[in-house]
């Protein structure tokens, strides 16, 4: 019978689908593993979807299961998937950064001794038993001095300027200048009348006249302090002590 072109074609079409057809359940729809039998080898698997022309890739870089290169490989990830395998690439789980280590707190500064000296213009002087109120003396007053111990006002910048008979509030001075005991170093707290509270040390001192006072009332370039008091035969002469403030 003779057959024309187009029927030819029609018919080679139908033949190559069918067999395409073939294939697709032989490999894609053939019967699959139920959960309680036995699986084919994992091994035998991919060799055979090797040989029908599936191309599978080894796990690279911590990353596990097949990958896809054919529309074919769905019996394929089906088993390998039953034998506990993923058919997808698997991302190594990231670590949080460990936790920083403490950093330990820095030590809180030791209190000075000093600093249980409270009050308002205030003088102490632990090492010779002194523990006075100081009282203000204008550079104006023309009036002599009672037994108390003074700021006097016309001391220059710098300079706290304190004064004390010899035979009163300032006799411990006195005798231990007399006696070789008053001695650099010694410590001098005074409160101001705002409550600052500040530590002075002896450096130095002098006797000289009464007129003589220009070293005694110079200012300082530091925080400095003044003691005077009278010493000599019958107090003629003056003792002037220079402290400096412990923290200049």
């Amino acid at each position: 019978m003779p057959v024309n072109g187009r029927a030819v074609g029609q018919r080679a079409a139908w033949l190559l689908a069918a067999a395409f057809l073939v294939v697709g359940c032989s490999i894609g729809f053939g019967t699959r593993p139920s959960p309680t039998a036995p699986l084919a080898d994992p091994v035998s698997v991919v060799e055979a979807a090797t040989d029908g022309g599936l191309s599978v890739s080894p796990a690279l870089d911590g990353m596990r299961g097949p990958r896809r290169s054919s529309p074919w490989t769905t019996g394929l990830e089906t088993a390998l998937g039953a034998e506990g395998f993923d058919s997808t690439w698997t991302v190594p789980a990231v670590l949080p950064p460990a936790p920083a280590a403490p950093v330990p707190a820095p030590p809180k500064p030791s209190p000075v001794w000093w600093a249980r000296y409270v009050g308002t213009t205030h003088v102490w002087m632990p090492t010779l038993g002194i523990n006075r109120r100081v009282y203000s003396f204008p550079c104006s007053r023309g009036t002599s001095p009672d037994n108390l111990v003074y700021r006097w006002g016309c001391a220059g910048r710098n300079n706290v300027y304190l004064l004390g008979h010899a035979y009163g509030v300032f006799k411990a001075l006195h005798d231990a200048y007399w006696n070789h005991k008053l001695k650099v170093g010694m410590p001098v707290i005074y409160a101001d009348g705002h409550g600052r509270v500040r530590l002075y040390r002896v450096v130095t001192w002098r006797i000289v006249q009464p007129a003589d006072a220009a070293w005694a009332m110079a200012s300082q370039r530091v925080p400095s302090m003044t003691l005077q008091t009278c010493v000599g035969p019958n107090g003629t002469l003056r003792l002037n002590v220079r402290l400096v403030a412990a923290d200049s």
